[in-house]
């Protein structure tokens, strides 16, 4: 059956079935859904407008299927002029009032759904975290000046396959006597290269973004070659993820780079008008670990990039070769100079840091985090720090309990658990802890630990022979707890994946952070333990919260000391180049993704043209009675005190005065 709103109107023809009817119901569920997400993000005004805009046009619908001038009937009916009047046929006016009754329904439910769940955000949203006192200072390690690192011998970094511990291609290290002079090269580099059109650096870009992905097979070998990362895994964790990064900051940059007009009062301050630019740092000094070689570093180097910055590079000495090579790939498309690089240890980033740069961004430990801070506050150089952490998951007792476990699984050992977000603490309520260890050791059992044919892999090796020692002797000196392990490893920088229920608290383990694959699991009485256990920590990178409730397990969440928090998943979110990726606490200061990160390595500039004629502004030279006079004037009407006529005619005779003072 067809349907015609106007009687000469053809544009008008709609089919009149149940479909039509289901179709404007699903629109307005829609609609209250984007409601409902405006008024999470606090967007209210948003929010009231998409909701009055769906309410009429429901209301449009209603009244146009009501109209003397919808006519029902075939197509040939109507151009006969045997079609009737919508009013004249029953079945479809019993349709539209059947319809009717239904719209109010959903409609009224929708607006009590919408006003429910926007309170329960505002009050998830408003949850802070637990009071801190300060307490977890005090297991702070002091920072101690850079030592040789066991990586560099004669000049030469030597590090061996951790797969199957092959010698692989020594590199040289940069003389620390050369460094000032490569930062001076940077800088030089540096002012051309801001000057350039926000477009001709995009482009660029591009390019090295085009490359990048040409050559991701090569990257997936060196990467497994310096760290033993599985490719599967390198794709899934820094290729893909990277290839995000430059899509972001390449669209992005030319919102979050524009200059923001400044809102001036225009009845003091007349004739001005004003901006606020972002400008670059200068010269960005990129400190970088090992366990993440490639996503980390492109974290910092394509926002510093895009936003005018020059780059000096300093990879980890367990990842050299990685780093050299993401350093060609910008060599190749970037003007000399923009980017530089410096192979080395803990004593080529100090110096490094005391080299003059104008911004640092330092991913590592919280030692090292300590140390550069240190040698920044000397030199008066910001700081973005990224740090290390003991991140908690809390398993409620109405969580999916299998979806949890293998969650947390590939979170606690991705990487081999070599991964500052990494699950090291699983917090468990009492009632379902058996129920969920039985789940985590179906999960274990399944893993696939190397060396193996690629693709037949899921845990790799650890990075070196001091990291495998530094997991060996937390677990060593754990006491207490039952262990359940996965497969036994065939090479020798490989660890079985081991869960340790319940340990002894006074041990490492729970203490300090571990960088292996090794989850304690720790028996809760209540979310309120979990929560004061959780909190217990130094750290404070992540948390996740896994329950079926959302709104509870968001308001939880919001309890603890942490940058990042994920309810039902974990870790994942350092991918997500729109979101801030960052902590608390011991685990630093300042984020890496996201328009936060780009305030980081731009400074406010602001511009202001005055563009009026008079002959002295109200607030110079002289003070006399009339600028008093107005200024009193002027405090009392923005004062929630009475008497507002008589202090707008105060203003007006104070400003007269002030004139005849300032001839």
């Amino acid at each position: 059956m067809y349907a015609y709103l106007f009687s000469e109107d053809a544009f008008s023809l709609a089919w009149v079935s149940p479909a039509f009817f289901l179709a404007v119901v699903l629109a307005g569920v829609l609609g209250a859904y984007v409601t409902q997400s405006l008024l999470r993000a606090g967007r209210d005004a948003l929010a009231v407008c998409n909701a009055l805009l769906g309410f009429a046009a429901w209301g449009f619908v209603w009244y146009v299927t009501w109209d003397p001038y919808f006519v029902v009937g075939t197509y040939a009916e109507y151009h006969a002029g045997r079609a009737l009047a919508s009013s004249e046929v029953p079945a479809f006016q019993a349709a539209t009032a059947v319809c009717a009754a239904a719209y109010a329904v959903v409609g009224l439910g929708l607006a009590a759904w919408m006003i429910v769940a926007g309170r329960k955000a505002r009050r998830a949203a408003a949850m802070q975290p637990e009071p801190d006192d300060g307490s977890w200072r005090a297991a702070l390690v002091p920072a101690l000046p850079p030592k040789a690192s066991p990586a560099v011998t004669n000049g030469l970094i030597r590090t061996e396959r951790p797969r199957d511990g092959a010698p692989l291609a020594p590199v040289s290290i940069t003389p620390l006597e050369e460094i000032p002079s490569i930062v001076l090269r940077a800088r030089k580099a540096q002012g051309s290269w801001a000057r350039a059109r926000l477009d001709e650096r995009r482009e660029r870009l591009r390019a090295v973004r085009r490359r990048f992905l040409e050559q991701a097979e090569e990257f997936a070998a060196l990467l497994e070659d310096e760290i033993g990362r599985p490719r599967a895994e390198s794709y899934i964790t820094e290729i893909l993820p990277s290839a995000d990064v430059f899509d972001y900051w390449i669209a992005r940059a030319p919102v979050l780079l524009a200059p923001r007009p400044v809102a001036i009062p225009r009845l003091v301050f007349r004739g001005k008008r004003a901006v606020v630019e972002r400008v670059p740092r200068g010269v960005v000094g990129a400190i970088m670990p090992w366990n993440f070689p490639l996503a980390l570093p492109l974290r910092t180097l394509v926002p510093a990039l895009v936003a005018g910055n020059a780059v000096v590079f300093k990879p980890s000495e367990w990842a050299p070769r990685v780093g050299a090579r993401l350093f060609e790939l910008f060599a190749e498309q970037l003007p000399a100079g923009v980017v530089e690089l410096v192979q080395g240890d803990g004593r080529a980033g100090d110096a490094l840091v005391r080299a003059g740069l104008d911004h640092v961004v330092f991913v590592g430990s919280a030692r090292g985090g300590a140390a550069v801070a240190r040698a920044c506050a000397e030199m008066l150089t910001p700081v973005s720090l990224e740090l290390g952490a003991k991140d908690a998951a809390i398993v409620l007792e109405d969580a999916d309990l299998q979806r949890a476990a293998a969650g947390i699984v590939w979170a606690a050992f991705g990487n081999a658990g070599q991964n500052c977000a990494a699950i090291e603490r699983c917090l468990v309520v009492e009632r379902v802890r058996d129920a969920f260890v039985a789940a985590l050791e179906r999960e274990i059992a399944r893993l696939r630990i190397g060396p193996a044919s690629e693709g037949e892999e899921d845990v790799g090796p650890l990075v070196n022979p001091v990291q495998k020692r530094a997991v060996e002797s937390q677990l060593a000196a754990t006491e207490g707890g039952r262990r359940i392990h996965g497969p036994e490893p065939r090479g020798d920088l490989y660890v079985r994946p081991t869960v340790v229920v319940d340990p002894r608290a006074e041990g490492p383990l729970l203490r300090e952070e571990t960088f292996g694959p090794v989850l304690p699991v720790i028996t809760v009485r209540d979310e309120e333990e979990a929560v004061e256990l959780a909190n217990r920590s130094p750290y404070g990178l992540t948390v996740s919260v896994w329950s079926r409730d959302l709104g509870r397990a968001e308001r939880l969440g919001r309890r603890i000391h942490a940058g990042v928090i994920t309810v039902n998943n974990h870790a994942f979110t350092g991918s997500l180049v729109d979101a801030p990726w960052g902590g608390v606490r011991a685990s630093g200061h300042g984020v890496t993704n996201g328009p936060e990160f780009l305030a980081e390595l731009t400074r406010p500039r602001m511009v202001l043209v005055d563009s009026g004629r008079m002959r002295r502004e109200l607030w110079w030279y002289p003070y006399g009675k009339g600028t008093l006079l107005l200024a009193r004037a002027l405090a009392r009407l923005r004062s929630g005190q009475s008497g507002k006529a008589a202090a707008a005619s105060q203003a007006l005779r104070g400003l007269a005065l002030r004139k005849e003072e300032s001839r």
